[in-house]
């Protein structure tokens, strides 16, 4: 008997690699890769949509995309995806009323007993690789004004906070894999296709 597609939660450490590391899972397992960044640039490039979901003044005042628009689309797009095709929520979701949510969509859908992977790294690792991150802005690369140590670790430990519950909740709810991305992005890549290997083999 075929066993039903592969899906997965993936969450992480600042800087970790998640969408590095998700949009490689997804590639290579044919899954729909839910990447909340990716989701809210296409709306934005697409007016109807733009309107669907009222983004028109976040996005013209710069402001950050309110919490009931997030969960409309992320309900938008759990139910969207085909039955027969794999789901990866990478990156998301990071606060525990959406992962709540999220918990129930995925039952309504019949995908209610993914893998929950957490890819992890040490802090000074999350610090040293963010300070050395480089962005484009106006046709040069520099990095970004906030990231200094202390700013960081205000935004880690931020962060940190509110994941930890969401990680807790997936945590009694499904199968729970954390993986190191210490190192290469080669090598935690090899680590965590090893363990969906194994994940897969034993009929999950």
């Amino acid at each position: 008997m075929k066993q039903p597609p592969l899906n997965i939660i993936l969450l992480g450490d600042p800087a970790s690699g998640k969408a590095t590391h998700g949009a490689f899972i997804a590639q290579k397992y044919g899954m729909y890769d839910l990447d909340m960044g990716r989701e809210l640039r296409a709306i934005a490039k697409n007016p109807g949509l733009r309107k669907k979901y009222r983004l028109d003044e976040t996005l013209e005042k710069g402001k950050l995309t309110p919490t009931k628009i997030v969960r409309q689309i992320l309900r938008d797009r759990i139910h969207a995806v085909p039955k027969n095709q794999g789901l990866l929520l990478n990156g998301t979701p990071k606060m525990i009323g959406e992962a709540k949510l999220v918990a129930k969509w995925l039952k309504e859908e019949n995908r209610g007993n993914p893998l929950f992977v957490y890819i992890s790294i040490p802090l000074a690792e999350t610090i040293r690789r963010m300070t050395s991150r480089k962005e484009y802005f106006k046709g040069k690369f520099s990095k970004r004004p906030d990231d200094n140590n202390q700013a960081l670790k205000n935004r880690i430990a931020y962060y940190k906070k509110n994941i930890t519950e969401v990680v807790k909740f997936f945590k009694t709810r499904y199968q729970f894999k954390k993986i190191s991305s210490l190192g290469t992005i080669a090598g935690a890549r090899k680590k965590i296709l090893t363990m969906l290997e194994h994940y897969e083999k034993r009929g999950r």
